[in-house]
Parts: structure tokens; C-alpha cells; sequence
């Protein structure tokens, strides 16, 4: 069932059934099951993450995925804020970030006196309350899309060394996440691809990671420091699943590289069935424009019907 502008309505295949996973969940919030965090990132570069993380939070906003609509929240965790303006045009944006409705705030209290050479760590253990951070992308009766855009200025704490220990900011990020569980029903992270404060505190809120993957030469090598650093960064803070999903596949074949990957005895497990074949309605949105439910490119609904299929998917492994 699809809600909103777009012209086109998800196939028979993605109708609830009462058996299905993803209505299950043992943890609570006033009746209701609590957020799921998914984390998408991968520590090689060009692999898609910023345009995947855009497109699965607005198909799990905009579509009734298994027959339930959804409250969702995407978070650009990553200084390059390409995720921001995927959604919004500049003026906008820049509004915002002059407001201080950036995921900076949840880190640090005041911006101004940031430093390139030295991060400095907040007194105030509390982050503002998410409802005075996120601004509305999509918005239905019964679903709606959120988003907490990013900065470059969260360069400077990427880059800055410590006066002091980052537990402050690791608390911080922690208590917005709890909030965040308790308001949304699926909390989608576009990760900061490096070892960084950023992938540290991410990971240790999420309960799964999902991991693009283009199949080429050496995505075996890269699929195994991520797995690794997954498994690092989670250590004594719970489980995390992770997820292969591999983008921008062709059309017509299966490559070498995915079958070698799908065959190996540690990753095959993980990989999603589902992958996001290669089309051109899978071009870089800007400004809130160029996603493919709204795509008039050739191939366009087949696309829309190959997103549905991963978002699908990725909501019954995670049961979000």
C-alpha cells in the first residue's frame, strides 16, 4: 500500500502476512515495539552508501512495507552532509545549519568554538531533545519521513584530538539514540566511512549494519576489515547483524566477484538476497528530486520494483 504523490503502488508480493517476523519484537515503548537502528557504511569508498541510505528511508517512509506504515528518521552521520542535500535544496539547508538543527548539537553544545587540532568535550552530558533537531521530509496520516541533517563543521571533531575523554559525546549520542527508539519506528544512520569517533558511537547504538557492496576487485578484502570492524567497535555493547547488500549490480549476469562472495563461508550468511541492480533512477538525488518513485528515466518503475523488493527484505531480517 503506498502513500503520497508517487503514480505507482507495490506489487501483491509485498502484502503482510500474519506470520511474518517483522511484527515481532520484545522490546516496548508504551505498547508499542521500539525503534530499530540499521547503520549503513562500508570503509571502502564508492560503493553507493550515501544513495542507498537515501533511497531505503524514503521507501520504508513513503511505502507500507508488509502491510504497516512506519515512522522513520535518517541521520547523516558523515561531515560531507551528501545525505542532507539528497533531500533538501540549499536554502533550506543552510537555515538549518545556521540554526543549529545539525547532528553537531547532539555531540557538542557550542559550535563556536570548534578546532581543527582539539575536540572539545562537552560539560553538559544531555543532548537536546530530538523534536527541536529533525526537520519533516515526508509527512502522512499514518507514516513520516524525519531527517537530521549533517555539516562540514563535524569535520572538527572527526579531525580534533581530545583535551579530555569522548565519553561526554559517546553519552550524548547514546541518550538521542534512546529518544529516538522511543519516537520512530526504523532509525536509518548514513555512517562516516573511517575508524572515527562517528562509526564508533554508530555502531554501538545499532542493531544492524547494512553493507553496500559493488561486486569488483577487491570487495572480498574490503567486506573483511568491515566485518572486523564491526565486530571491534560492538565489543561489550550487545549484538549487531550485519548485512551484505550488493549494489549496482548488472542485469543480466551474476559477476564473479558476487558468486566468490556469496560462496564464502563468512560472508554468505549475511548477504541479502535482494541486490540493487544498476539503473539510472538509481542516479544521486539532490535537493529532494531525482529518487526513483518520482523517476520518469527508462526502466523507472522496474527500478521501483527492485527497490521495494531489497526494502522489503532488509525489514524482515531487521524486523523493523
Amino acid at each position: 500500500m503506498m502513500r503520497g504523490f508517487a503514480p505507482r503502488r507495490p506489487s501483491a508480493s509485498l502484502i503482510y502476512s500474519p506470520s511474518d517476523p517483522v511484527n515481532h519484537c520484545n522490546q516496548r515503548f508504551g505498547g508499542r515495539a521500539m525503534g530499530k537502528v540499521i547503520t549503513i557504511m562500508n570503509m571502502k569508498g564508492g560503493v553507493g552508501k550515501t544513495t542507498v541510505a537515501a533511497h531505503l528511508a524514503g521507501i520504508t517512509s513513503r511505502y507500507a512495507l508488509g502491510n504497516k506504515p512506519r515512522r522513520v528518521l535518517v541521520i547523516d552521520y558523515d561531515p560531507q552532509f551528501n545525505l542532507s542535500q539528497a533531500f533538501l535544496l540549499p536554502k533550506p539547508y543552510f537555515e538549518l545549519e545556521k540554526a543549529r538543527k545539525t547532528i553537531l548539537s547532539v555531540l557538542v553544545d557550542d559550535d563556536v568554538k570548534l578546532n581543527p587540532y582539539q575536540l572539545q568535550v562537552p560539560g553538559n552530558h544531555n543532548p537536546p531533545k530530538v523534536k527541536d533537531l529533525v526537520t519533516r521530509i515526508y509527512n502522512y496520516s499514518d507514516a513520516h519521513l524525519d531527517l537530521l541533517p549533517s555539516t562540514l563543521d563535524l569535520m572538527y571533531v572527526a579531525l580534533g584530538q581530545a583535551n579530555a575523554s569522548t565519553a561526554p559525546i559517546e553519552e550524548r549520542f547514546g541518550k538521542f539514540i534512546d529518544e529516538c527508539r522511543a519516537l520512530y519506528d526504523v532509525i536509518y544512520i548514513d555512517c562516516h566511512p573511517a575508524g572515527s569517533l562517528f562509526t564508533k558511537t554508530s555502531l554501538r547504538n545499532s542493531d544492524h549494519v547494512v553493507i553496500p557492496v559493488v561486486p569488483q576487485r577487491y570487495a572480498v578484502r574490503g567486506i573483511g576489515l568491515m566485518m572486523n570492524f564491526i565486530q571491534s567497535k560492538k565489543a561489550g555493547s550487545g549484538t549487531i547483524s550485519p548485512h551484505i547488500l550488493f549494489n549496482a549490480t548488472s542485469r543480466a549476469i551474476v559477476s564473479p566477484q558476487e558468486i566468490e562472495i556469496r560462496s564464502h563461508k563468512d560472508f554468505g550468511p549475511v548477504c541479502m538476497e535482494s541486490r540493487l541492480r544498476k539503473y539510472k533512477a538509481f542516479s544521486e538525488p539532490e535537493g529532494g528530486k531525482g529518487f526513483t518513485w518520482t523517476s520518469t528515466r527508462a526502466y523507472s518503475t522496474e527500478a521501483l520494483g527492485n527497490l521495494l523488493a531489497v526494502g522489503q527484505e532488509l525489514i524482515k531480517r531487521t524486523g523493523a
